[in-house]
């Protein structure tokens, strides 16, 4: 056959074909590479998503109450996890507080006049109002620490002698020394109740000599609770007697000081109410050291007002124990995944507490990120709020890798795994 110029320009392939075939030969490279990037992409990894576990369900606390006591509580210090729980008994409503009013006293100064470690405080110039006020304690039949016009004494001697040996005038003296005058200590008072919500207590005198200055069951035991938290006072309370000038050694007059535990406490007797009884002890259960704290008002006999208080604290003691409340397989977490179910986050064993009748300690959890197709693996930890008590937290099963369909229809979503941190 004859080549010729015309038989050439038939045979030459048109440059529009050329480019359509380059390009189509292109769009078809970038599917492959893109469908590959999609295919191949890494999947991030996954967030635990938390859960909330239902709490067990644990047996009330039982507590002996007082049937002579016309009002009667308890609180507890020391579970785990916990705050401080409280419960009471009897009448709801305010009533007088006798001389148990010297501790609220002391809590209200110090709240003023801290006192740190074994430090004495402050050392107080008493004058001729110090002396008047042994002759009102007198008069009320209260007992007194001898004083005298221009004599000195620490802070803290007159916390002493008012909470070990319940003085009158040694409570009046330290209120008016730390306000300036007995006005003043009321309003500090009851700035000081309102403050921390002791809604039912008043104090219309530092020493509780005033039956007006009153309080509830309720109220008492968290001011209990607060003042076994001070140690200035705890340890004060702990005093088997405490020194006075002109008297010597004055025992303590909780008559309970040593008996069950009991280390610690203040009594109140006021003759238009009858006797009032706090008490605090501290035992060791099941390793565990624990505090606790009672309270009785209004019985009529000292030795009634102490089987009282003994029966309650001993009552209260078994309602320490161990329980299971989070046992093993709990779901704390899932680890959601678009492309199929979430994974469940559970706890590969029990996590046991020490607890308090049907007080659930608070349980934190921590979990990480999960790699997709990692195995069975920890992926974190259950513990009891304020202990060493865990467990450890395991997924079921491993976190599956999404399938090519699911990649190829959310192409978009794939791509952008690339980008993430």
């Amino acid at each position: 056959m004859t080549v010729t110029a015309v038989s050439q320009r038939a045979n030459r392939t048109h440059p529009l074909v050329t480019l359509l075939r380059a390009l189509l030969v292109l769009v078809l490279l970038a599917a492959i590479v893109a469908g590959a990037a999609v295919l191949f992409a890494p999947a991030p990894a996954v967030a635990a998503r938390p859960l909330e576990p239902t709490p067990p369900a644990l047996p009330a606390a039982t507590v002996e109450w007082p049937e002579q006591a016309r009002a009667a509580g308890f609180g507890v210090v020391g579970v785990d996890g916990q705050e401080d729980v409280w419960q009471s008994w009897g009448s709801e409503e305010a009533h007088p507080m006798a001389s148990v009013t010297k501790l609220v006293s002391v809590l209200v100064v110090l709240a003023e006049h801290p006192i740190e470690g074994d430090e004495r405080g402050p050392l107080i110039t008493l004058g001729p109002d110090d002396v008047a006020a042994v002759a009102d304690a007198l008069r009320e039949n209260a007992p007194v620490a001898p004083v005298f016009d221009g004599m000195q004494v620490h802070q803290r001697d007159l916390i002493e002698w008012a909470l070990v040996d319940s003085a009158g005038n040694a409570i009046w003296s330290l209120a008016n020394w730390a306000f300036g005058s007995m006005q003043e200590f009321e309003s500090a008072a009851a700035a000081w109740t309102a403050l921390h919500g002791f809604d039912d207590t008043v104090l219309r005198d530092a020493a509780g000599l005033d039956a007006r200055s009153v309080s509830s069951a309720e109220d008492l035991t968290r001011i209990a609770l607060r003042a076994v938290a001070e140690p200035v006072v705890l340890s004060t309370l702990q005093l088997e007697s405490v020194q006075i000038p002109g008297i010597g050694t004055a025992p303590n007059t909780n008559r309970l000081l040593g008996v069950n535990d009991i280390d610690g406490g203040k009594t109140g007797t006021l003759r238009v109410w009858g006797r009032n009884l706090f008490a605090t002890a501290v035992r060791e259960v099941d390793g565990v050291e624990r505090r606790i704290v009672g309270v009785v008002m209004g019985t009529i006999a000292a030795d009634e007002t102490d089987a009282a208080m003994i029966g309650m604290i001993e009552s209260v003691w078994p309602n320490f124990t161990t329980r299971t409340i989070m046992p093993a397989g709990t779901a704390i977490a899932e680890y959601p995944v678009p492309w199929g179910s979430p994974v469940l986050a559970v706890t590969a064993a029990d996590l046991d507490a020490q607890v308090f009748g049907d007080q659930v300690p608070t349980v934190e959890t921590t979990t990480r990120s999960v790699v997709v197709g990692s195995p069975r693996l920890q992926v974190g930890e259950a513990s009891v709020a304020g202990t060493e008590t865990t467990a450890e937290v395991q997924i079921t099963e491993s976190v599956p890798e999404p399938d090519p369909w699911w990649r190829l229809t959310h192409p978009a979503t794939a791509v952008g795994w690339y980008f993430e941190d």
